[in-house]
């Protein structure tokens, strides 16, 4: 037992040397891609796209809670003066509007969760198209993405704002090598 301690051990040291020796020569990135999906022009008209049809949604479901609140509201006022046959009409004519609300409100979440994730991979189709143009035209070895727990990086790495230009820029000449950011000593935390 102790000797597979001790072989393990050494083991995971010189892993941890050689991970260092290799690490000297990579060239590392790091890209916020939350910010460029929320920053973008495509991001942003994503987003439009998104509350434009949420809101007729919303209309076409105020317009039926308005039926059923008035119906109910009638139902209440005439429920002494009406017969058992007439009160149960009305009774299933506002539950009819009331399941017809209900299944309004399902199908529009429904589609609102469908038009998100299209309209969101589209964008971060995109978005991984402009990074993969900026790594192969930077000869990175490395991006990582920096809400996947990065937890410190040099400020020089972050390549966030370049994808987003490219992103709005349509990027088709991703491939044009574009000014790496200046360097910045010791600065970073993010």
């Amino acid at each position: 037992m102790r000797k597979t301690g001790i072989i393990g051990m050494a083991v995971l040291l010189a892993a941890l040397f050689s991970g260092t020796v290799l690490a000297q020569g990579l060239r590392v990135a790091v890209v916020d891609i939350n910010k460029v999906l929320n920053e973008s022009e495509a991001g942003q008209a994503a987003k439009k796209k998104m509350e434009a049809r949420y809101e007729e949604l919303k209309k076409k479901i105020d317009a039926k809670q308005e039926e059923a609140r008035a119906l109910k509201e009638e139902l209440d006022k005439q429920k002494v003066m009406l017969g058992k046959e007439k009160l149960k009409e009305k009774e299933d004519a506002l539950q009819t509007k009331v399941n017809e609300l209900r299944q309004l409100t399902q199908e529009g979440e429904k589609e609102m969760q469908a038009r998100q994730g299209e309209l969101t991979r589209d964008v971060l189709k995109r978005i991984e198209a402009q990074v993969d143009a900026l790594v192969k035209a930077e000869k990175f070895d490395l991006v990582l993405e920096r809400s996947a727990g990065v937890v410190y990086f040099n400020e020089s790495m972050d390549i966030t704002k370049r994808v987003l230009d490219l992103v709005n820029k349509g990027g088709m000449d991703a491939g044009a090598k574009k000014n790496p950011a200046p360097k910045k000593e010791g600065s970073g935390g993010k």
